[in-house]
């Protein structure tokens, strides 16, 4: 039985919807990319955000993908592993910028979750 396809509800160039995250991960880069990406997926998935950090900054596009699989992965959003690191490699600020759009929509829509 085929699952349904859960779409991204923020799309990947969507940042004038968000201008200030935008601004943090451009101005304070690279470093400031790593850490609203961990803080992201931590509110996520409610795991400590030092792991996705460091996963981040050590694995660079790598690890990035692994925490982007995160924010799929809580929100049943279709993808594959391979897709999320190419999408960091070329457009990673864009990516998290992305990611935390969705993550703040979602948990603003679904506080109980």
């Amino acid at each position: 039985m085929p699952r349904n396809v859960i779409r991204w509800e923020q799309p990947l160039c969507g940042c004038f919807s968000d201008v200030s995250s935008c601004m943090i991960v451009c101005l304070i880069c690279p470093g400031g990319s790593c850490i609203y990406q961990a803080l992201t997926v931590s509110k996520a998935t409610g795991d400590s955000c030092y792991h996705a950090f460091c996963c981040s900054v050590l694995a660079c596009c790598i690890g990035a993908a692994i925490n982007r699989k995160k924010v799929r992965d809580r929100y049943l959003i279709d993808g594959s592993c391979v897709g999320d690191c190419i999408t960091h490699l070329f457009c990673g600020p864009l990516a998290v910028c992305q990611e935390h759009r969705e993550v703040y929509s979602r948990e603003s829509m679904y506080p109980w979750r």
